[in-house]
């Protein structure tokens, strides 16, 4: 059995020496001296040159491995910096026995202090083409993609990958985009996991902070914080991830002039991912979302939260949110005080591939505002997105809303007004509109119909087109005060407001919301069967407002009102430093009374009229307003009468005292009139006729003179001539006045003018019109009435 012994020895020789071989190689081998070659190889699969300004080192025994310092990979021609990756330390070891079963285990991989640089330039070029251009050259040179080698069901053992583990310490990436003027910096990254073993649990965990910078924006700054436990198996690219947590933050120092939050914090909590990449399907469970943010737009602070469960299959095209709620607190909304809590939620279904999606069973809410409704979705495949679909807003108390909002609601007539506000409508949004059509508005009982909404998405402009049937506007108005009532009463008689009030309003600025009325972008219209406003209705009336660019247009203004019709159009321009307004219209057939006491709290002037406008004007203040009045206007009025002034008590009284008689107590001061036209041309304010002509049965009226509106004083005259003494305001005690023009003068301030009448003109003019009678009654005795008639035409000529 000596053989046998012999045999033994000599295998242990054998391993000796192969293990002093092993030995004298390891203390022999300098792999520093294959640096070149290395570097050449590199060279030639990247075309990029590489350098290794630190020492390699190389373990055999019992793990086959490398380590480097201070590598540094060249970029591609034409971009900087030099280099694009620079690493201080990399370690990569492989267990060298394991790969002896077929079992290839690697420990951790080490990557330290490493600095990559990536770059697009403005032509599009990345610096990474090239490395992309030369792996698929070697592909095509090689004949095709490598195949990919199926586990082993029994005709072998299988390759085992275990990777003991991933330490990323301290990295830092720089991407600079110069086609976008952006540059992204994520530095501090640090990354460790477990071992990474097929179908064993893991730790991961990923830190990192960046830094983004963008043109006209300020920079932001922040951090990342990733902790799951993950497992992997490749042979059905199957990864699972549990308990997974992404925590982001990001801020800036001054970023509320260019719009952005200043603060953001995220946070991703997924209960359970499970993707299978091998099908291309993934389903996470316990997905909440929590969002919140400091000055985000108008916002002071947003606190949100959304929870949802995903189902993708993206190769099919198809993902589904089965249960998807959000909820959010609002704290900073304009005009609102305190917070605002909204929430929703909703079923999503979605097919790319189709390019279509689903929003159904959807609920929104905003206590004491409760909506449902379900939008369908095409031309997601294509960019051209269209959404349509029902909506409903149920009914709520908007005074309720207004009390949680904090807004304070102006006090109105009616205490059930603005109690119940409802709304249906049915989506339609296109790349160029978005509009509410079918749209149904109910108002306290009161219903508007027709479509609202953003008809050009581009221009931004705003569309609305209502009707409805009778609409009572009585309870929105602000209720009347005794002092409301006492200055209306007071109007009447000429003596309303003391002139300090007077003047406060005289010179009272008109405050505009100028800057909103420049970006204003509408077009309005509103039509209803009636519309009852303080103790007035108005039938069919139509609204129609436009603006554009600063430049409003009342492009229509049409009712049947004051028993006539109503047809204006007006304009304000606020282009310019100081507004400008233009009015044009006709009135035909209305009670003048009403429609004064309506527009102006006048109630002086009775009877039925027509009037045309056309002016124009400009100014911030009323008086402004008045003094840059440029424009014309003409009347036609008919069947009243004028309160407050009696030409026929005038004449009395002037008869009165030219016969040395005690004047006549004045009863009701008010003249009647059949008929009075003229027409205006209006310059600076001041308001000029020449033409008055007015009838009634006992008198003719011819008058013309001068309003000032701003100065607010009338200067005009009056000729009045009694036609017929049998009928009309004390006719028969004006027989000595008949056919005598008589001048009366109204002059003096708008409150108080002083109405005169030229005594002396009137004597000589009734005394001449005695004389005329005597020589006409003495003529028509002695001469035949041809003759008769000869010589009155030649009286004629000496005054008579």
């Amino acid at each position: 059995m000596k053989w046998i012994k012999r045999i033994g020895l000599l295998f242990v020789a054998i391993v000796l020496v192969a293990i002093l071989a092993i030995v004298a190689f390891a203390l022999t081998f300098d792999p520093n001296d294959y640096k070149p070659q290395i570097a050449a190889q590199v060279e030639k699969e990247t075309g990029r040159s590489i350098q290794f300004n630190g020492d390699l080192s190389v373990t055999i025994f019992p793990w086959l491995g490398a380590a480097t310092e201070d590598v540094v990979l060249a970029n591609a021609e034409g971009f900087e910096p030099e280099s694009m990756i620079e690493v201080k330390r990399l370690e990569a070891q492989a267990a060298l026995l394991p790969l002896l079963r077929g079992e290839f285990e690697i420990g951790t991989l080490l990557l330290e202090d490493a600095q990559i640089h990536l770059t697009r330039l403005e032509d599009g070029r990345n610096n990474w083409d090239d490395l992309l251009e030369r792996s698929a050259e070697s592909a095509e040179a090689s004949g095709s993609e490598p195949e990919r080698v199926e586990p082993q069901d029994g005709g072998g053992p299988s390759l085992v990958l275990t990777v003991g583990g991933v330490d990323i310490r301290n990295a830092t990436l720089h991407w600079r985009d110069e086609q976008a003027d952006q540059q992204l910096t994520i530095d501090g990254l640090a990354l460790t996991t477990g071992e990474l073993a097929d179908g064993t649990p893991t730790d991961i965990e990923l830190v990192s902070g960046f830094r983004l910078a963008m043109p006209d924006m300020p920079v932001l700054n922040g951090s990342v914080d990733l902790t799951t436990k993950a497992q992997l198996w490749l042979d059905r690219q199957d990864m699972l991830f549990e308990d997974l947590e992404l925590n982001l933050v990001a801020s800036h120092d001054d970023g509320a002039e260019a719009g952005l939050p200043e603060r953001i914090e995220a946070m991703l909590q997924v209960e359970k991912a499970d993707v299978r990449a091998g099908k291309s399907q993934a389903r996470l469970d316990g997905v909440v979302l929590d969002l919140n943010g400091k000055g985000v737009g108008p916002l002071t602070y947003l606190e949100s939260r959304l929870e949802t469960v995903l189902e993708a299959d993206w190769a099919a095209g198809r993902y589904q949110l089965p249960r998807l709620s959000l909820s959010a607190d609002l704290k900073g909304l304009p005009e609102v005080d305190g917070t605002v809590s909204v929430s929703a939620s909703a079923v999503v279904d979605a097919d790319l591939a189709a390019g279509t999606a689903s929003i159904s069973d959807l609920v929104f809410a905003s206590d004491p505002v409760r909506g449902s409704g379900q939008i369908d979705v095409s031309g997601l495949n294509t960019g051209e997105l269209v959404s349509s679909g029902p909506i409903e807003i149920a009914a709520f108390d908007p005074r309720e809303l207004a009390d949680r909002l904090g807004m304070i609601v102006p006090e109105m007539r009616s205490d059930d007004a603005l109690r119940q506000f409802a709304m249906t409508g049915q989506i339609d949004v296109t790349p160029s509109r978005a509009m509410l059509n079918d749209l149904r508005v109910t108002l306290d009982g009161q219903e508007l119909t027709g479509r609202a909404g953003i008809d050009n998405l581009e221009s931004g402009r705003l569309l609305a087109r209502l009707q409805g049937g009778d609409f009572d506007a009585n309870p929105y108005l602000a209720p009347k005060t005794e002092g409301d009532k006492d200055a209306s009463e007071s109007s009447g008689s000429g003596n309303g407001g003391s002139a300090q009030s007077k003047a406060a309003t005289k010179n009272a600025e008109i405050d505009l919301p100028v800057e909103t009325l420049r970006g204003l972008n509408l077009d309005a219209r509103l039509q209803l069967e009636s519309l009852r406003y303080e103790d007035y209705r108005l039938s069919s009336p139509v609204v129609h407002l436009t603006a554009a660019g600063g430049q409003l247009q009342l492009a229509e203004l049409t009712a049947n009102a004051f028993d006539g019709a109503i047809d204006a159009s007006g304009a304000l321009d606020v282009r310019g430093e100081v507004p400008s307004y233009a009015g044009k219209g006709h009135v035909q057939g209305v009670s003048l009374q009403p429609l004064l006491i309506a527009v102006m709290d006048e109630d002086r002037l009775l009877g039925k009229g027509d009037i045309s406008f056309d002016v124009t004007t400009q100014g911030k203040r009323v008086d402004q307003l008045k003094s840059g009045l440029d424009g014309n206007a003409d009347f036609s009025l008919r069947d009243g009468k004028i309160r407050g002034f009696d030409i026929g008590y005038l004449l009395r009284r002037a008869q009165a005292r030219l016969e040395g008689k005690t004047e006549p107590e004045p009863e009701e001061l008010s003249t009647d009139f059949t008929a009075i036209t003229g027409t205006a041309v209006i310059r600076n304010g001041v308001v000029r006729n020449d033409d008055l002509a007015g009838s009634s049965p006992l008198l003719r009226v011819a008058g013309k003179g001068e309003v000032d509106l701003p100065r607010e004083q009338i200067d005009y005259g009056l000729t009045v001539t009694v036609v017929n003494t049998a009928t009309g305001q004390g006719g028969k005690d004006l027989e000595r006045l008949k056919q005598v023009p008589v001048p009366i003068r109204i002059k003096g301030a708008f409150s108080d003018p002083s109405i005169s009448l030229d005594l002396e003109s009137l004597a000589r003019e009734a005394a001449k019109g005695e004389v005329k009678t005597r020589v006409e009654e003495e003529i028509d005795k002695r001469l035949d009435e041809k003759g008769g008639d000869a010589v009155k035409e030649l009286l004629k000529g000496f005054g008579l």
